[in-house]
């Protein structure tokens, strides 16, 4: 599993033609599913690449056709404040593949490189990380990385026996453009986008779930959750346990899914970008406020332009941030586009809730640990004797009939 978190390429993905980077499907033929803990169902994550909630129909665009996505929704779960973990491809799909955020395993930015951009470097998901992949083999199930599999599913009669996940690993690239035509995805009334850590627009992303006869359909789900809560939620399904010797900062969907319980196991989320926390979340469980603390902002180039135009993304840190002190502050349940940052004299909770979230980044930082750094030169340095190939190094070269021979 360590090439799958690695940095795809692909043209963004903004109908139901999307070119999904990230397609598990996890397999294991089973009787009809009555409920949760009854059967082991098939299980389908799809996770679409540079993909914005604004570009789905059942997130509200009216410009595009989503048919396909839109009848999971229409027919199972969808989550609102579904969030990335990441703002990036490699460091999102490693928290995705691990229930942890990335840098827990050195698979963030330390050194200003963000993204394993090819397969021919060393560095990668270290071996002793848990994928779910490896729980849920050591159930019974066999499991691949494939290409795109829905109509298959009803085809081969395994509909109501299938868990199927839709997502994308972060939020649209706005810097992605061709003129004055926006490429790379887009993130609605959401502020920023891929690459920026704090800003909803970078990290907020879809979150379909469905699995016909055991999760209801049409459900709408507003509390915040995370990708880093498919790793519990899957290891769940199957009857397995997440490790219990590492952080798993993820938590089971499965009684939220199901409407056993009401509010998310989160009170607080932590919103990095590379290694360095730019913002937190505080779902205030009794009076149902969602807080959003910001620490440190990309600088948009040109002013006022909401994203980093001339630059591949926005930087995580350096000249390129602004350090708020005292920080800003956004009630998400009133305003959840960010647009007015509140002040002690617009918010009489604005200490108190400053030195909430303050003491849980405290309490968070206590589980943080030094570990290698797989974005370190020496790991991100093209490797050719790495590059995957049919040949053998150095003879890659391939024969269209893929025989291997140079």
């Amino acid at each position: 599993m360590r090439s799958a978190a690695r940095r795809g390429r692909a043209a963004p993905a903004a109908r139901d033609s999307l070119p999904v980077l990230l397609f598990l499907c996890l397999l294991l033929k089973t009787c009809e599913p009555k409920t949760a803990n009854a059967f082991k169902p098939n299980i389908l994550l799809i996770m679409a690449d540079d993909l914005g909630t604004g570009d789905l129909g059942c997130y509200g665009n009216n410009t595009l056709r989503t048919p396909n996505i839109d009848q999971l929704a229409e027919e199972g779960v969808r989550l609102t404040q579904h969030l990335a973990a990441a703002p990036l491809c490699t460091p999102s799909r490693a928290a995705f593949l691990t229930g942890r955020h990335s840098f827990r395993s050195g698979m963030d930015a330390s050194n200003g490189y963000r993204a394993l951009q090819w397969n021919a470097g060393s560095g990668g998901l270290p071996e002793n990380e848990t994928t779910f992949a490896r729980i849920l083999q050591q159930h019974g199930y066999a499991t691949g990385l494939i290409g795109k599999v829905l109509n298959a599913i009803e085809d081969n009669g395994l509909k109501n026996s299938t868990f199927t996940y839709f997502t994308s690993d972060h939020g649209g690239h706005l810097e992605a453009r061709d003129g004055h035509s926006q490429l790379g995805g887009w993130n609605g009334i959401y502020k920023g986008g891929k690459g920026m850590g704090g800003w909803e627009g970078g990290i907020r992303v879809p979150g379909i779930f469905h699995w016909p006869g055991v999760l209801p359909a049409g459900r709408v789900i507003g509390e915040p959750t995370s990708l880093m809560d498919v790793f519990p939620t899957v290891v769940q399904l199957v009857g397995g346990e997440v490790p219990q010797d590492r952080v798993i900062d993820g938590h089971s969907l499965v009684p939220l899914l199901q409407g056993a319980e009401a509010r998310s196991a989160h009170e607080f989320l932590f919103h990095y970008c590379g290694q360095h926390l730019h913002a937190a979340r505080w779902h205030q469980k009794d009076s149902g406020s969602v807080w959003k603390v910001h620490y440190t902002t990309p600088q948009f180039h040109p002013e006022g332009a909401g994203a980093c135009y001339g630059r591949g993304v926005c930087p995580c840190s350096g000249e390129g941030v602004t350090h708020h002190r005292p920080p800003l502050l956004f009630d998400l349940s009133r305003d959840p586009s960010e647009a007015r940052p509140l002040t002690p004299d617009s918010e009489p909770l604005y200490h108190a809730v400053i030195a909430r979230v303050g003491a849980a980044v405290s309490e968070h930082r206590q589980t943080l640990s030094p570990v290698p750094q797989q974005f370190s030169m020496s790991n991100i340095l093209w490797k050719p004797w790495l590059q995957p190939c049919c040949g053998h190094f150095p003879f890659c070269s391939c024969h269209e009939d893929g025989d291997g021979t140079p």
